[in-house]
C-alpha cells in the first residue's frame, strides 16, 4: 500500500484519493499513461520499433518516475504473450472507456510485435502457432519453438487479438487466430476420459508435470469468440472440440471442485499445481455468461472464486486476510510474499460479475472493498507499492503486475460497479457485451458502435446528464422501466450523474445525447503561436481543426473547472507534442500517430483536478515517433467541466440479511435444510499453515464424521466441519445488529482438556475453555461408557450442540468469529449463521472439566 488506510464510518476501508474521478479512474489513467510514454525499443533483433514493453516486461521504476527497462534474459521472456494479452484486453476496454485513440495505436504495436517474433516456422508440428512462453530464442528477436508452447496461453492471446481485429479490422489478425484455433481442435485428445489437451503442444521440451486442468476454460472462450465471428473450424471442427472442453469441465473439473490443482497450471514459470487466481476468475465467469451450459452456475461460480481466497490466505508470511473489512491476499499460497495488490483485482473482478448477474449484495460489497483497498498501491509518477505494508514486492521488477493487468482488471471492476466506482460528472461507456469499435465524447453527445449486437445486448453508461435522446441506427429509443426488450433504461444517482442501460439487440450504431454540464473551448479562443494552419482535410463537429508540424508551434488556453480533455485527430503522419498544465510539464504528452486517420478523438486528458482556474499550454516537437510518417499534431478543442457532486463509494453497503455455511462441505449445491433455508460451503475463512499444505485436505472434514447425529432434523449441518488450532471465519455484512449461531459436533474420543477450545467474536471471547461434548449433553464431561480397549466415551459425543451469541454488531464491516484449540489441541466448529435480531434458543456453554462417572448404559 501507499498511502494509510482510510476507513468509512462503519470503520471499513474507503477511498484514499479525494479527486472528484475517484481512485479506480485515477488508478486507470495511471497504468494507461505508464504505458503510453514507455522509452522505445528502437533496434529489435527481429520485429518493428515499439514502446519496450511490447518486448520486455523486466521494468525499473525511479520515484520520479522514470522508467528504466531492465536487461532481458531467456527466462524473463517467458510472460511475453501472457503480458501482451493483458495489454490488449486492457486497451481494448481503455478504448471504449476514454476513447483514447493511443489504444489503437498500442493494439497495433502488440499484436503486430507479436505475430513477427512469435510463431513457429512452416516445419513444425504446429505450423504458425504462437510460442506462448518464448523462454528459448532470442529476446527481442524470433522465439525457439522449443520454448513452451503453453496451450491455454496461447488461447488467451489468440483471444485478445480477436478483440484487436474487432476494432482494427485487420484481416491478416483473424487468420491467424483461426488457423490456432484449427490447430488446437485437431490435435485434442479424442479419448473419452481426461483433458481433451495437454498443457503444452511440446510437453518433451517441458520439465515439469504437463497435466492440463482449469485452463482448459480458456480454449472454450476462443472457440466461442471465433463461433460467435462466424468460424466453426474445418467440418464444424469448433463445436466438436468446444463441446468435447465443456464435458470434461462439466464431467471432471466440477465434481472435483476442491482438488488442489483443479482450478491451476496456469502461470509459466513454474508446474503451478495449486489453485490461482487467475483460472479462479476466468472458469466462473465462463460458467456464469453460459448459464444454459452450466445450470448450476450460482453455485458452482461463486464456490470457486471464494474458494480461492481460503487457499490462498494460509502462509502467514503473505498475511492475506481482512483488513478494514476488505479481503487482500497475494497470488496464490506459494507466491509472493506480502503482495497483496493484483489478485484482489482478479477475484474482484469475479466477485462483481456475478454481483451483478445474481443479484448479489455479498458479492457486490465483497468486489467494492477489493477494488478499493487494492488501488491504494499506485503514485501519479506510475511507482506501484505493490508490498502490503509498502514498498515494491513485485511490481519492482514485473511489469504485467504493476499496470496492464490493473488497467484491464480495474476496468472489469468499474464495468460492473459504476454506481460506486465510477467517475463522478464524466461521460464513460463502463461496459458492454460487444467490442466497441469507435467512439466519440463529444459535449453533450456520446456517439458510438459496437462491432455486433446479438440478442440481449445491453451497454452500460455513466453519464454527467441525464439523456435526452438516445438513438440506435437512425431512430429513437424508448426509455423502459425494464429491459425486457429493445429500449433503455435509467438509474439517477444522487450527483447528478445516471446510470443509462441500453438494449440494443441488432443495432450497432449508438448515441445519447442531453445537457451535459461539459464545456468546449473552440480553436477561435485558444492563443495560437507558430506555424498553424487550418486542416482543410478534417471537417469536425467541435469546430476548425488546426494542424502543425513544425518545431515549437504553441497554443494556449484556459478554461475554469476540474477536469480537461483535448480533442483532435491521429493518423499515419501525427507527431508528437508537450504538454503543459498550470504550467507543469506532464509526464505524457500528445503522441498523435496511429495507423487509423481517426478525428474527433480524447489525445490527452486530466481529471481529478482542483476546482478553479487552469492553464493548459501544447508545444509541437516536429517530429513522431519511429514508425510515423510526419509529425502532424491536429487540435480541434479542449472540453472541460467545473460540474460538482459525488454519489459515493458505496459505503454502509453490504448484506444485512441471514448467511449460512457448512464448514467442510465438499458437495458443489447449497444444501436446503428442514427448515427450507439454504447453506452453502464455507471458504471465507483464514486458516494458517505451511504454503505448501492445502487447507482443504489439512482441515476440512469433507467425509462425514458421523452419519448419525443425535438432537437435529439436520444432520448434514453437523457432519463435516473444520478443525485446526486457529482459524478465522469472516462474516462480510452491511451495518446492523445480529445473532451469530454456531453449531458443533464433538467426534473426537479424547479427554476433556484436549477438545477443550475458546471462541472470540469480533476480538471479544464469548466461550472459554469449551467442552462440545459437555455442552451438548448439558452437563459437565461425564462418563458414559469404557470401550474395551480403555477409551472412555463421553456424554454429548455426536450430538449436535448450537451456540447463540446476540446482540452482534459488525467491526469494520465484518463479523469475524475466532475458534482457537486450547494447550495445543485443535477446535471444530460444523457451521455458521449469521442473521439480524435475536438467534434463539441455544445451549449453554459447559468448559472442560475433569470427568464425572456416569451412569452405566443400559442393556438391550
Amino acid at each position: 500500500m501507499a498511502y494509510q488506510a482510510v476507513e468509512d464510518a462503519q470503520g471499513v476501508i474507503a477511498p484514499w484519493y479525494r479527486g472528484l474521478n475517484g481512485q479506480c479512474d485515477f488508478r486507470v489513467r495511471v497504468a494507461a499513461e505508464t504505458l503510453k510514454r514507455y522509452p522505445w525499443k528502437l533496434d529489435p533483433i527481429q520485429g518493428p520499433p515499439a514502446p519496450d514493453y511490447v518486448y520486455n516486461g523486466r521494468w525499473k521504476i525511479m520515484p520520479d518516475g522514470t522508467i528504466m527497462p531492465q536487461p532481458l534474459g531467456l527466462w524473463g521472456n517467458g510472460d511475453l504473450a501472457q503480458r501482451a494479452a493483458y495489454s490488449i484486453f486492457g486497451w481494448v476496454q481503455y478504448y471504449r472507456y476514454t476513447g483514447d485513440p493511443a489504444a489503437i495505436a498500442h493494439l497495433h504495436l502488440l499484436v503486430d510485435a507479436l505475430l513477427a517474433n512469435g510463431l513457429t516456422g512452416p516445419d513444425h508440428p504446429w505450423p504458425g502457432f504462437i510460442v506462448s512462453v518464448p523462454n528459448a530464442g532470442e529476446p527481442y528477436g524470433q522465439a525457439d519453438a522449443s520454448g513452451m508452447i503453453q496451450l491455454d496461453l496461447a488461447a488467451l492471446t489468440g483471444e485478445a487479438i480477436l478483440q484487436a481485429y474487432r476494432i482494427t479490422g485487420e484481416p491478416h489478425w483473424l487468420a491467424v487466430v483461426k488457423h490456432w484455433a484449427d490447430l488446437l481442435a485437431d490435435k485434442r485428445d479424442r479419448a473419452p476420459e481426461g483433458s481433451p489437451w495437454n498443457r503444452y503442444a511440446n510437453p518433451e521440451d517441458v520439465f515439469w508435470e504437463d497435466q492440463q486442468t482449469g485452463g482448459v476454460v480458456l480454449l472454450l472462450r476462443l472457440f466461442d469468440d471465433l463461433i460467435r465471428l462466424g468460424y466453426t473450424g474445418r467440418e464444424g471442427s469448433l463445436l466438436d472440440a468446444r463441446e468435447a472442453g465443456l464435458r470434461y469441465v462439466r464431467e471432471s473439473l466440477l465434481p472435483n471442485w476442491l482438488g488442489r490443482d483443479t482450478w491451476a497450471r496456469h502461470y509459466w514459470d513454474w508446474n503451478h499445481n495449486v489453485q490461482c487466481e487467475t483460472i479462479s476468475e476466468m472458469a466462473p465467469r465462463y460458467m456464469m455468461r453460459h448459464p444454459d451450459w452450466f445450470a448450476g452456475w450460482r453455485a458452482d461460480a461463486r464456490n470457486v472464486f471464494s474458494l480461492y481466497i481460503h487457499r490462498a490466505c494460509v502462509p502467514a508470511e503473505s498475511g492475506g486476510g481482512v483488513y478494514s473489512g476488505a479481503w487482500a491476499f497475494p497470488e496464490g499460497p506459494e507466491c509472493c510474499g506480502r503482495s497483496l495488490q493484483y489478485p484482489p483485482m482478479q477475484i474482484g473482478a469475479a466477485f462483481a460479475e456475478y454481483g451483478v448477474r445474481a443479484d448479489c449484495e455479498w458479492a457486490r460489497e465483497m468486489a467494492r472493498r477489493q477494488f478499493i483497498l487494492a488501488t491504494y498501491d499506485a503514485h501519479e509518477t506510475g511507482v506501484v507499492e505493490d508490498g502490503f505494508d509498502g514498498g515494491q514486492v513485485v511490481a519492482d521488477t514485473w511489469l504485467q503486475c504493476a499496470h496492464p493487468l490493473p488497467l484491464w482488471y480495474v476496468l472489469e471492476g468499474m464495468a460492473w460497479l459504476p454506481e460506486a466506482l465510477g467517475a463522478n460528472r464524466e461521460n464513460h461507456i463502463m461496459r458492454s457485451p460487444s467490442v466497441v469499435t469507435r467512439v466519440r465524447y463529444d459535449r453533450g453527445r456520446v456517439s458510438f458502435t459496437t462491432f455486433d449486437a446479438p440478442a440481449e445486448t445491453t451497454t452500460v453508461l455513466r453519464l454527467a446528464f441525464r439523456p435526452d435522446d438516445v438513438i440506435a441506427d437512425g431512430s429513437p429509443l424508448l426509455e423502459r422501466s425494464e429491459l425486457d426488450e429493445v429500449g433503455y433504461q435509467v438509474q439517477p444517482l444522487s450527483n447528478g450523474d445516471c446510470i443509462v442501460s441500453i438494449r440494443h439487440d441488432g443495432r450497432r450504431q449508438l448515441s445519447v445525447g442531453g445537457d451535459d454540464p461539459q464545456k468546449v473551448v473552440d480553436d477561435a479562443r485558444w492563443t495560437w503561436r507558430g506555424a498553424w494552419s487550418t486542416d482543410e482535410s478534417t471537417a469536425d463537429q467541435q469546430g476548425v481543426v488546426r494542424a502543425a508540424s513544425g518545431e515549437g508551434a504553441e497554443v494556449l488556453c484556459a478554461f475554469v473547472g476540474n477536469q480537461v480533455r483535448l480533442i483532435g485527430s491521429v493518423g499515419p503522419d501525427g507527431g508528437q507534442a508537450e504538454i503543459y498544465l498550470d504550467g507543469v510539464r506532464q509526464p505524457v504528452g500528445l503522441d498523435c500517430w496511429n495507423p487509423h486517420r481517426l478525428d474527433g478523438h480524447v489525445l490527452w486528458y486530466k481529471n481529478g483536478l482542483d476546482a478553479g482556474e487552469h492553464s493548459l499550454r501544447i508545444v509541437t516537437t516536429g517530429r513522431g515517433n519511429p514508425l510515423s510518417g510526419g509529425g502532424y499534431v491536429r487540435l480541434a478543442a479542449v472540453q472541460y467541466s467545473a460540474a460538482e457532486g459525488d454519489a459515493g463509494f458505496g459505503s454502509g453497503g453490504g448484506p444485512t440479511a441471514r448467511q449460512a455455511w457448512i464448514f467442510g462441505y465438499p458437495r458443489r449445491e447449497d444444501y436446503v435444510d428442514s427448515r427450507g433455508l439454504r447453506w452453502r460451503p464455507a471458504t471465507e475463512l483464514v486458516i494458517r499453515g505451511d504454503q505448501k499444505v492445502d487447507p482443504v485436505q489439512a482441515h476440512w472434514h469433507t467425509s462425514p464424521r458421523r452419519l448419525a447425529v443425535a438432537g437435529t432434523a439436520d444432520p448434514v449441518l453437523y457432519r463435516h466441519g473444520v478443525s485446526g488450532k486457529d482459524f478465522i471465519a469472516y462474516v462480510t455484512c452491511g451495518p446492523g445488529t445480529y445473532h451469530v449461531r454456531l453449531r458443533f459436533m464433538e467426534h473426537r474420543l479424547l479427554e476433556p482438556e484436549k477438545r477443550a477450545m475458546d471462541i472470540f467474536i469480533n476480538g471479544q471471547a464469548v466461550a472459554t475453555n469449551l467442552d462440545v461434548a459437555a455442552t451438548a449433553s448439558g452437563r459437565p464431561a461425564t462418563v458414559k461408557l469404557v470401550s474395551p480397549n480403555g477409551t472412555r466415551i463421553f456424554e454429548g459425543l455426536f450430538c449436535a450442540a448450537d451456540l447463540v451469541f446476540d446482540g452482534i454488531q459488525p467491526s469494520h464491516g465484518v463479523i469475524a468469529v475466532r475458534f482457537v484449540g486450547r494447550d495445543g489441541g485443535d477446535a471444530i466448529v460444523s457451521a455458521i449463521e449469521v442473521g439480524p435480531g435475536p438467534g434463539g434458543n441455544a445451549a449453554t456453554p459447559m468448559p472442560a472439566t475433569a470427568p464425572a462417572l456416569g451412569a452405566p448404559p443400559r442393556r438391550k
